[in-house]
């Protein structure tokens, strides 16, 4: 009998530790359940997402493969007639377009003397444009007081959505031209000051040739 009671305490305290267990699994299987979906219901917010692109240095690669809607509406193709200086052209039907956020040395100008490097901006824009069928990109504002149209110029081809594509930002990246951000066209001021500042660091072009860019 006392062998019996025995054997009764042990299954009974089996039982119990079997219980014990398969609650511990139950309540591991929801703690588990509830933590995915916290973290799927986080990660499906955009802020989180900029985050830890930026965290894992993969946000412009995952600009680079995404698809981007090209907005045409802020798009006009165009053919240029002629160059007039560095940021000058005029187009096939006699508009004049004066380059955005940009300003290269005068090589044009009927009341100042051609300025240092200004020779080197008017060849390289006339080399890249002139004649040309290009896509113009407009701002804020698409004309100054003067009737210019106010443009990003753009050669075939080439992405409209990414800025540093634009002839604007190769004349300043490669030291033709400098900055001139002149509200309210002012939304890509932080990429153009960028290119500025690394064509200054490796003395390209005006930043090398002159010893007083833009000053004389």
């Amino acid at each position: 009998m006392k062998l019996k009671n025995q054997t009764d305490i042990k299954n009974n305290s089996n039982q119990q530790n079997l219980q014990k267990n398969r609650l511990n699994f139950f309540l591991l299987v929801i703690f588990n359940g509830v933590v995915i979906v916290l973290i799927l219901i986080l990660l499906s917010k955009p802020s989180v997402q900029s985050s830890l692109s930026e965290l894992l240095g993969l946000r412009d690669e995952i600009r680079q493969n995404v698809p981007q809607k090209i907005d045409y509406s802020q798009l006009e193709k165009v053919k240029v007639n002629r160059v007039v200086d560095g940021d000058t052209i005029i187009l096939e039907d006699s508009r004049r377009v004066r380059y955005l956020n940009i300003d290269t040395p005068e090589s044009a100008h009927p009341n100042k003397p051609v300025q240092c490097f200004g020779k080197e901006a008017f060849t390289i824009n006339r080399d890249l444009v002139e004649g040309k069928e290009v896509w113009l990109k407009f701002d804020k504002e698409k004309e100054d007081r003067y009737n210019r149209l106010l443009a990003f110029v753009f050669l075939p081809g080439k992405n409209t959505n990414d800025i540093s594509q634009s002839v604007n930002a190769y004349l300043v990246e490669m030291g033709f031209a400098r900055v001139n951000i002149i509200k309210p066209n002012d939304t890509y001021s932080t990429e153009f000051a960028k290119l500025e500042r690394e064509a200054r660091k490796n003395n390209r072009g005006v930043w090398r040739a002159c010893p007083k860019p833009f000053e004389e």
